[in-house]
């Protein structure tokens, strides 16, 4: 027979916690129109973040793009920290398009709510739950 305060701790062991339950919601502000996708690239490591090692993303999106705001939910992602790095692919070429003195493509970073800003894994890192990245074009 389980006792009412064993069966009760069992329980709360066996229940996720509310940062677990929730994933992480994530929403792009500063889309400027509605071509292409955004594409998302969530890590888990700071040597894949640091690389940008998109073959060692813990999980990837392609948000279809709209002007202003778009979001999506990383159900899966809920143990964390992570940081995310994202891009407008306005030309749908699966790269972040630049020259020499500019980059032709919005972009941002978890930790970075400036365009000079290239914040480190540890500065980038966020727990489950909300985050919101700022585009810079």
């Amino acid at each position: 027979m389980i006792r009412p305060l064993a069966a009760a701790a069992l329980l709360a062991l066996a229940l996720p916690t509310a940062a677990q339950a929730q994933g992480l919601d994530l929403t792009v502000e500063g889309v400027r129109n509605d071509r292409g996708a955004i594409l998302v690239l969530v890590f888990d490591r700071a040597d894949a973040y640091d690389q940008l090692d998109y073959l060692s993303a813990v999980d990837y999106a392609e948000i279809p793009a709209r002007a202003g705001t778009v979001s999506h939910r990383f159900a899966g992602l809920t143990a964390g920290p992570y940081a995310v790095f994202l891009f407008h692919d306005e030309n749908g070429d699966q790269d972040l398009n630049y020259t020499a003195t500019a980059f032709l493509e919005g972009f941002g970073a978890s930790g970075a709510p400036n365009p000079a800003d290239e914040p480190s894994f540890a500065e980038a890192a966020v727990p489950p739950g909300p985050v919101t990245v700022k585009l810079h074009y």
